[in-house]
């Protein structure tokens, strides 16, 4: 058994053995393909990294891909760098065994990179809880909500909340109008609408050259979806979602506050739900709900279209303590500022 660190695509034999590995994982998701890792490359805000474990045969057994972010630029990149993985790690058949080796080579080669890694679990990760702990991890409650789109659309209907019903329908009425992004044009017109509302709450967003390389990369293949709602042709909110084995997730989404009392936001909603269900898509995936106990109005307003509340968590580990008090009160003071 030997583990492959990969940071480039160059290698199309490795990257399709890689790719078919995820489609077949029981818990695969679009956040560990080689999708996903090349919509970051070549960014100076970002390192993607993914170690790949392959048996005598040359096939791949587990994966772990992630995305080494950089808070600052400059002097200070390094000592301020994280690295978040999403959906993994995966290896087959959960073997706990091949789980604690890809650990140990994890945490060896990224605490040369970064000062600490953060796993946010999409799916139920309960099997690998023992071993992240063993391997220096600690745990936090996360939680998410999931909507079941196997049911028949009159079920979906009848669990929303009346007032997001009553909002839906009044966004019809009003006259918007909902479809996909089709153009880079318009793309832009919606990030600079999303960067309007995280320079707002004080949050990071990712460069639009993400964004964009998902529009060219993902979309033609049916895995990333720019949705918009519109007033007399104005886009006024929007949805970024990414899909995947029978799956939807809500990637970004957000909406112009002049335009609430049209409610796009809750049509948007209820519209990619439908359209996911028309696709063949099993599951809604709200992309993260809050921690628990914790007010959230952003989870207040997820849990009125329905679906099932879950707690997957997250894990992270520090690997450099003096630089992650530093950077995170650096964080905390530039936000502060803003």
């Amino acid at each position: 058994m030997q583990i492959l660190v990969v940071k480039n695509i160059e290698n199309k034999e490795l990257c399709s053995g890689w790719d078919q590995f995820v489609r077949s994982h029981p818990l695969g998701t679009i956040f560990q393909s080689p999708d996903y890792f090349t919509i970051f490359l070549h960014h100076k805000e970002f390192a993607p990294v993914a170690l790949l474990m392959q048996n005598e045969a040359g096939q791949v057994e587990g994966v772990l891909s992630g995305i080494i972010q950089y808070q600052f630029g400059g002097p200070f990149k390094h000592m301020t760098s994280r690295c978040v993985v999403m959906g993994g790690p995966l290896v087959q058949n959960n073997d706990p065994g091949l789980l604690a080796e890809l650990f140990r080579y994890f945490n060896s080669f990224i605490r040369r990179h970064a000062i600490y890694s953060q796993f946010r679990n999409i799916c139920d990760m309960g099997f690998a809880h023992a071993t992240f702990l063993q391997s220096g991890y600690t745990h936090e409650e996360h939680l998410n909500i999931h909507v079941d789109l196997k049911r028949d659309t009159g079920e979906l209907w009848n669990e929303v909340h009346k007032q997001k019903r009553y909002e839906v329908k009044r966004a019809v009425r009003e006259g918007l109008t909902f479809g996909p992004i089709s153009n880079l044009t318009e793309l832009e017109e919606s990030y600079q609408l999303l960067k309007n509302i995280y320079t707002r709450i004080k949050l990071p967003l990712f460069p639009f050259s993400v964004f964009e390389n998902a529009f060219n990369g993902l979309a033609p293949k049916g895995r990333a979806c720019f949705w918009a709602a519109y007033s007399e042709g104005k886009l006024i909110a929007t949805m970024y979602t990414l899909s995947y084995n029978g799956r939807i997730y809500d990637y970004f989404a957000g909406g112009d506050n002049l335009y609430s009392h049209k409610f796009p936001n809750s049509l948007l909603s209820w519209q990619v739900m439908l359209w996911g269900k028309s696709n063949g898509m099993t599951l809604f995936d709200w992309g993260g709900a809050g921690k628990p106990g914790q007010p959230y109005g952003v989870r207040d307003f997820k849990e009125k279209f329905g679906g099932q509340l879950v707690n997957f968590g997250r894990y992270e580990i520090i690997h450099k303590p003096l630089l992650y008090r530093m950077a995170k009160g650096a964080f905390k003071f530039i936000r502060h500022m803003r």
